[in-house]
């Protein structure tokens, strides 16, 4: 499964990411080693999470992150 990030605000890309790990917050916050509050405020951007976060939780899920430089 993949979608285009660009189309996407970070709250929800945190959300589409959790969502594919079949995992509750609680779970996935655990998993992460943040609080179930924490994955809630990046599911509803009230916090930010940083590429050192985004690039963790890739690597604990086996999701690929790819950049491409778009043609003009």
């Amino acid at each position: 499964m993949e979608f285009k990030a660009n189309n996407y605000n970070r709250a929800e890309i945190m959300k589409i990411i959790r969502e594919w790990t079949e995992l509750t917050q609680k779970d996935f916050a655990h998993r992460i080693g943040k609080s179930k509050m924490t994955v809630q405020a990046y599911e509803r951007d009230l916090s930010s999470y940083n590429i050192d976060t985004l690039l963790e939780i890739a690597k604990e899920f086996n999701i690929e992150i790819t950049m491409r430089k778009k043609n003009k």
